[in-house]
């Protein structure tokens, strides 16, 4: 019989417990560095900014940014994803609204995608990626800002997912901090499969937005006083997709059903009082047009203003309003909710998805109890979930 032991739990008794000799890479960095502020030792934030993942949609932010600085309004930290965190960290390093607008509107198909001809020739699907991501990284180190994470001018912070784990990794949390600006942002934008995953630590790390598109949860975990998040994952219509029955099909279907299912859980789980959720109408532009960087800025602004003037938390923040511009005292905007009731069947599904109490299944029949709904989440969960179609959403 060898020797040697197959026991996962080691020595030590603990599930996955190392020997001194195989200290984890990130352990091993960790402790020799310098003493960094715990988060619960940082000053107080009044406003964390938090910017959502959804390629080149993602130029809503810069919309944002512009109404933010229209209407006077700062905030003292950002936590991106994905393109979030590309924008996050060019305005953490100092880069200004109309310098962010000039340096992404030059970017070309070209500067993030470029095939990996030759490894697919040799390798087949056994190649980390379609794309060469030393292309994507190049694009990176010509726009990021030449600073680490303790030089930035507003604290920043990014998530990837370790495929390892498969937890999540926050680039800028204490312990996190030793790497350059260009892998933080290149990891929390590799897509899967497109782009290889960054190396880091013994760990192997892709795109954040993967499981968490809007990371609400951390930015609370700052304990700001408010925080302005833009979810750029909300879709126009929920139509009814071509399944053809195929593998391909089944399985990319499969990827787009669990992509929504998290973020209604994400918005619904998180969502307070203390969030003013920004919803750029965006859903319907291709994840990849680089062409419409003006339009879709444009979005974000609109947006951004009709949430910032009229949200409870930041109403107050404005300090001066342009002319042709009126601070409302509710949103402009909200989602119309309709029942059919010739097909419904009172299953109730309405009601149990609903974070915001839109629905009552009380009764034969479910019947709507916000017919404007100025609170919906926008993430077509009741519809989603209606088994015959009998829930419609206007307004989107």
């Amino acid at each position: 019989m060898s020797g040697a032991s197959n026991d996962p739990y080691g020595a030590t008794g603990e599930f996955g417990a190392q020997s001194p000799e195989a200290l984890d890479p990130l352990l091993e960095a960790s402790g020799e560095r310098g003493f960094v502020l715990p988060l619960d030792e940082l000053p107080p934030l009044e406003t964390v900014l938090v910017l959502g993942g959804g390629a080149m949609r993602g130029m809503a932010h810069i919309g944002v940014l512009r109404a933010l600085r229209r209407l006077g309004i700062g905030f003292d930290a950002i936590v991106g994803t994905s393109i979030g965190s590309l924008i996050g960290a060019m305005v953490a390093g100092g880069v200004g609204v109309d310098d962010l607008e000039r340096l992404l509107a030059g970017l070309e198909k070209e500067d993030y995608f470029q095939l990996n001809t030759a490894k697919f020739l040799f390798k087949g699907v056994r190649t980390p990626s379609m794309y060469r991501g030393t292309t994507f990284r190049a694009s990176l180190e010509r726009i990021l800002p030449k600073k680490g994470f303790d030089e930035l001018d507003v604290p920043f912070f990014c998530n990837a997912v370790c495929l390892e784990s498969g937890g999540s990794v926050f680039f800028g949390a204490r312990g996190l901090r030793d790497v350059s600006l260009v892998e933080a942002v290149y990891a929390s934008c590799a897509l899967p499969a497109v782009f290889e995953p960054l190396e880091w630590k013994g760990r192997h790390l892709v795109d954040g937005g993967i499981t968490d598109a809007v990371p609400l949860r951390f930015a609370k975990l700052l304990r700001p006083r408010r925080i302005i998040a833009v979810d750029l994952t909300v879709k126009a219509t929920q139509r009814l997709p071509d399944v053809k029955g195929h593998a391909v099909g089944t399985l990319l279907r499969s990827f787009d059903i669990v992509e929504d299912v998290l973020r209604e859980q994400i918005l619904h789980a998180n969502l307070d009082t203390t969030i003013a959720l920004i919803q750029p109408k965006v859903g319907h532009m291709h994840r990849f047009d680089f062409g419409r960087v003006q339009e879709v800025a444009a979005a974000g602004e609109a947006a951004a203003l009709s949430v910032l003037m009229s949200h409870p938390v930041t109403r107050g923040l404005v300090r001066e309003v342009d002319e042709g511009l009126a601070c409302p005292v509710e949103p402009s905007d909200h989602v119309t909710l309709h029942i059919d009731p010739a097909a419904c069947i009172g299953c109730g599904l309405c009601e149990m998805t609903c974070a915001t109490a839109g629905y009552s299944a009380r009764g034969e029949k479910a019947h709507v109890l916000k017919p404007q709904n100025f609170e919906c989440t926008r993430d077509h969960a009741c519809a989603r979930n209606c088994p015959t179609g009998a829930i419609r959403l206007g307004n989107l």
